[in-house]
């Protein structure tokens, strides 16, 4: 069991994780409000979350994980009544689309993923706790709202002062609040298929209460690492520490976990401003690996920008992680199956420094970083003639590259059928035909064939101002996509 490091929000420094339960990691992070179809800002808090419980499991410790679906908003009754269809029918459509992106960016689906539609008795037992404990009060139009101010460390998460804040609900009521800081647990409404019977009356939950009442019947009424995005932290999860700290009357989330935000092009993501994204666009365009790359070549808890550079670098790095695994299967054919390593190769030495940066908060990028250096010397045993030992030390190197990247969900697939897709993707975004690459490297192969040399050093150059290298091998002319400088296969800083 590997000691593991994390930056805890809650009391602004990197804690060693020590869990309720021995060997077992309890986790909560909050998922997409469901009444439109998800964007990448949407995939980089769970592309982070994902590659967390992987490395977790690596790590050898059971992980039960729960990632909620909220499927009661205003938001949703809006777009429902937009369309004309009833809001249930909204959200079902609306998470069947968010599984199957999921499924292209390879998230695996949480242990638990509840829907807040399907958690109404929990909420209303807890609202009811709240009240008879006087920490929440019904108004005479039938909402229920929390005292704020009867929390005496109300505020210790995002370290604001309470007279400093401003009231901070998704959706600000109006009504018979007491203190403008009060924020509403119960909600009156009677919208068809989004409202139900309460000791209150017809209404639906606030939106922080809800959190509180499913973490609560999945994970217990304390848990190890509560996640979300840095933009949660006010209101939301200082909310739901406070009503559940007063309705259990224990800790609620040891640990608080923050993703960072995205942005694109130093904007933030809009409609508006054209640069929104949804998922199902971009894997379109690239393997849903190249866009956990593009996070995973940042910390989680950094603030990330991306434009079209950035997704097309990732592509190409992915690309020569999957061309050197592609060489090195081919190095490993026939391989002994015991033999010694060759002299300053160490496969398994990777596997220790991957877990030296991911066990320090998840260093996604000192991993990658690690890694990258282990794919530079696997290259080395390119060079020379073949044997046994080289044979064994290639098929080491493959071991070790699919173990270790599983955690990150990348070189997942076979890699020639991969990387013959991928290059014909990075050539559409290159704007270069794939068919004048092959008859220009035939014609290179015809001047070649001629003895015409110096037309053949013409093609290449040709091909190298198109983007294309070509490399003569044993087995033919093959080609790939050039980098765009010396270091731009180094991970990301």
């Amino acid at each position: 069991m590997r000691d593991i490091h994390v930056y805890n929000t809650l009391t602004g420094k990197k804690e060693k994780l020590e869990t309720l339960e021995p060997n077992h990691v309890r986790m909560y992070a909050c998922g997409v409000t469901v009444y439109d179809d998800c964007h990448i800002g949407h995939a980089m808090q769970a592309i982070y979350f994902d590659v967390i419980r992987n490395y977790l499991e690596y790590a050898g410790y059971k992980v039960t994980y729960v990632r909620n679906y909220t499927d009661v908003d205003d938001k949703i009754i809006n777009r429902a009544q937009e369309r004309g269809i009833p809001p249930r029918a909204l959200v079902d459509q609306i998470i069947a689309s968010s599984e199957h992106d999921m499924e292209a960016l390879g998230v695996r689906p949480a242990n638990h993923e509840p829907r807040v539609s399907d958690s109404i008795p929990a909420i209303i037992d807890m609202v009811e706790t709240l009240v008879a404990k006087d920490f929440a009060y019904k108004t005479d139009e039938g909402d229920v709202y929390y005292r704020v101010r009867k929390k005496s460390d109300y505020g210790k998460l995002s370290n604001r002062r309470l007279d400093e804040l401003k009231a901070g609900t998704r959706e600000l009521v109006a009504g018979q609040k007491e203190d403008e800081m009060d924020f509403a647990l119960w909600k009156r409404d009677d919208t068809p298929g989004a409202s139900w019977p309460s000791p209150w009356g017809q209404g639906r939950p606030g939106w922080h209460i809800e959190c509180s009442a499913m973490s609560r019947s999945f994970l217990g009424k304390t848990f190890d690492i509560h996640g979300g995005g840095r933009d949660l932290v006010f209101p939301h999860h200082e909310n739901e520490i406070a009503q559940s700290e007063a309705a259990n009357g224990c800790t609620y989330a040891r640990y608080w976990m923050h993703s960072g935000l995205l942005t694109i092009n130093k904007q933030k993501m809009s409609k508006s401003l054209g640069n929104h994204i949804l998922i199902r666009d971009f894997v379109q365009r690239f393997p849903g690996e190249v866009l956990r790359l593009a996070y995973l070549q940042n910390h989680y808890t950094s603030n990330v920008d991306f434009g079209e550079s950035v997704f097309r670098q990732a592509a190409r790095r992915l690309l020569y992680f999957y061309e050197s695994l592609h060489e090195l299967d081919r190095l490993a054919e026939g391989a002994p199956a015991q033999a010694k390593y060759l002299p300053g190769h160490d496969p398994e030495s990777s596997k220790e420094a991957f877990h030296r940066e991911m066990s320090n908060d998840f260093s996604t990028v000192g991993a990658l970083r690690e890694l990258l250096l282990a794919f530079r010397k696997a290259n080395e045993l390119k060079q020379g003639r073949k044997s046994p030992e080289k044979s064994y030390t290639a098929r080491a190197y493959t071991q070790t590259f699919r173990e270790l990247f599983r955690v990150f969900g990348i070189l997942q697939m076979e890699p020639q059928a991969f990387t013959d897709r991928l290059k014909q993707q990075i050539l559409n975004e290159m704007n270069v035909p794939l068919k004048l690459v092959e008859d220009k490297i035939a014609a290179r192969q015809a001047a070649r064939a001629a003895k015409d040399y110096a037309r053949g050093d013409q093609v290449r150059k040709e091909l190298v101002e198109l983007g294309i290298d070509v490399m003569d091998t044993p087995e033919g002319t093959r080609w790939t996509i050039l980098w765009k400088d010396e270091d731009d296969s180094k991970p990301a800083k």
